[in-house]
């Protein structure tokens, strides 16, 4: 005898409900595979930056939108799995079986293509984000802690981490020293760590080359600032290495002066996080240190900011006592 139509009805739109539901599952599942794998240089460079960088700067209002839209497909998924087959055991059963086989299932097609599927699904996050905005802002206004809480917390965190133990040996110490001096690179200011005008070592526009070679042969520097008059004056950097023109004629009328390389200067009031920031991203090593007034304070180098985190650098220029 064969069951009601109606029956079989039931069975077949509680099926495709059930296919539907494993879709945007899968959707969901994919969307946060792709995002836990973004390379953040690479996405905020695509076509569609602005909209991946929002979701990059508020992980909170992504991950939120995830597990809300996860949650409500998981629950439907075993009330579905319920409804065929009618035991709690086996609904439970096919529930994990299938939530695992899309997980699995989505974690290969999408190994290697995080950033490209993200991009293109960056739109329909959007809008899953849009439907979950209410319930996200619960959470996050439930959970967030206030800047000045976060700020101390963050601080003791820095000191517990930092702090010495009677029982840390040798390299310990010296891990927990490497990490106090980083976090000390944003409280420190260029003028603590800069060569004082009086001991900056430059050389004049008025010098033959052949008195400039002897002056960085004298001093082992590698890059000396130019001044004209005083050291208030400056012209910009000379790179040692630019004159290898003079070595190779030794005429005194050689123009070394047109290697004149354009001098960056900086506040000393400046952090040397900031700075070693900047002498990164420009691709320098040396800096003048500029006072209030617009004159040379001083020079500060990468080796000087260097030091302050991994201590003293000696090299074969170094004069030893």
């Amino acid at each position: 005898m064969e069951p009601p139509s109606s029956i079989l009805d039931d069975y077949f739109s509680l099926g495709i409900f059930m296919i539907l539901t494993l879709l945007v599952y899968a959707l969901v599942s994919a969307i946060n595979y792709s995002f836990g794998h973004l390379e953040e240089s690479v996405a905020k460079s695509g076509k569609r930056a602005g909209q991946v960088s929002y979701f990059l700067d508020k992980p909170q209002v992504f991950h939120g939108t995830v597990m809300q839209f996860s949650i409500v497909c998981k629950l439907l998924i075993v009330f579905l799995a319920m409804e065929l087959l009618n035991s709690h055991i086996s609904a439970g059963l096919l529930a994990v079986v299938l939530l695992y086989s899309v997980s699995e299932l989505v974690a290969i097609t999408l190994r290697g293509r995080g950033n490209d599927f993200f991009q293109k699904t960056v739109y329909f996050t959007i809008v899953m984000s849009a439907v979950a905005a209410p319930l996200n802002r619960l959470f996050i206004s439930l959970t967030s802690i206030p800047d000045g809480e976060r700020e101390e917390r963050e601080v003791q965190s820095i000191e517990e981490i930092t702090e010495s133990h009677d029982d840390d040996d040798y390299k310990d110490l010296r891990e927990r020293k490497l990490l106090r001096n980083i976090v000390s690179l944003s409280n420190t200011s260029v003028s603590d760590i800069m060569k004082p005008r009086v001991d900056v070592i430059a050389v004049n526009t008025s010098m033959s080359a052949g008195q400039v070679m002897d002056v960085a042969v004298e001093c082992g520097y590698s890059r000396l600032p130019v001044y004209e008059n005083n050291l208030d004056n400056i012209k910009g950097f000379l790179y040692i290495k630019d004159l290898v023109g003079f070595l190779q004629d030794k005429s005194d009328n050689y123009d070394w002066k047109s290697h004149i390389r354009e001098a960056y200067f900086v506040p000393g009031s400046k952090k040397i996080g900031d700075l070693l920031e900047e002498f990164r991203h420009k691709k320098i090593h040396l800096a003048l240190v500029a006072d209030e007034y617009g004159g040379t304070d001083g020079v500060v180098t990468l080796e000087d900011v260097l030091e302050e985190i991994v201590g003293e650098i000696s090299d074969e220029s170094d004069k030893t006592e």
